[in-house]
């Protein structure tokens, strides 16, 4: 999913939606663990105990596709990953109508980075010549002064904001344009500070890696970081007909016809109870 509304850009087995909005709203439509925040640090050793344990069948399909060893880390988002997200968006989504605008990200990543995260993984360019990704030009070296220039480097992302509404309303894919470098607590559009519904506005996979449960990973990751965090009740999104199978497949539910207006409506409401996610991965 790359903006509010959730399209399909994937395979069956590891479909990843795209969303949009209105106006400019249709652009909208895991190992270093030091730094990171304790849930984070939790998902990160439970990710690395159970690759420990055994090769899933998904990280091994994940593995076949990279020339380096797949190690990820799962992270927040900052605004300085801002033009990684948007390299991947550019990659994800063929058309540019589902990518998410350069305005909104910067708003959402300003506003509300605890609500977006992004799994990177470390790269040495000097040892996949032949190997490209669009994201490796926007990567951060992992230590400065490092020989081998390693970088980090983005492969999937999430992003969201949170609304006092249940479901996704076109609100909350908006945005306050005269100040979208400050949090819009008490606003009717964009991030609510004290909204309990996470509304879930981005999911992008870079194409390489589509089909091959990348997109299954950051899901299940996000969904229990957000439920970690106490932070919301509940995740929220908006797709068409033919995807609300496959996000029940994530414990969402129907929520019946939406009444956003976006791209001229036809939208379906998903929404997931975080009390009924299990405490562990």
């Amino acid at each position: 999913m790359s903006n509010d509304d959730i399209d399909s850009s994937n395979d069956e087995e590891d479909e990843v939606p795209s969303s949009s909005s209105a106006e400019d709203d249709d652009d909208d439509a895991v190992d270093d663990t030091e730094d990171l925040p304790d849930e984070f640090v939790h998902i990160q050793k439970n990710i690395s105990s159970e690759r420990r344990r055994r090769q899933s069948k998904q990280t091994h399909g994940i593995q076949v596709l990279l020339p380096f060893p797949f190690s990820p880390l799962i992270r927040p988002l900052t605004i300085s990953d801002l033009e990684s997200c948007i390299a991947l968006e550019g990659a994800a989504f063929a058309n540019p109508a589902h990518r998410c605008s350069r305005d909104k990200f910067i708003y959402r990543l300003t506003a509300c980075p605890e609500l977006c995260m992004g799994v990177f993984c470390t790269v040495v360019p000097s040892k996949i010549e032949n190997w490209e990704i669009d994201t490796l030009h926007t990567a951060h070296t992992v230590e400065t002064g490092r020989d081998d220039a390693a970088v980090s480097v983005l492969l999937a992302h999430i992003v969201a904001t949170r609304s006092n509404d249940g479901v996704v309303t076109d609100a909350a894919m908006s945005y306050p344009h005269g100040n979208n470098t400050a949090r819009s607590d008490g606003l009717k559009t964009g991030h609510q500070e004290t909204g309990r519904t996470v509304c879930l506005h981005s999911l992008a996979v870079h194409p390489k890696l589509q089909g091959v449960g990348m997109g299954k990973l950051i899901v299940k990751a996000y969904m229990q970081q957000i439920k970690n965090s106490k932070l919301a009740d509940r995740v929220a999104l908006i797709c068409r007909e033919y995807l609300v199978n496959y996000y029940k497949r994530f414990g969402f539910s129907h929520a019946g016809p939406s009444e956003s207006n976006l791209s001229g409506g036809g939208w379906h409401n998903m929404v997931r109870r975080l009390e009924t996610i299990p405490p562990n991965l």
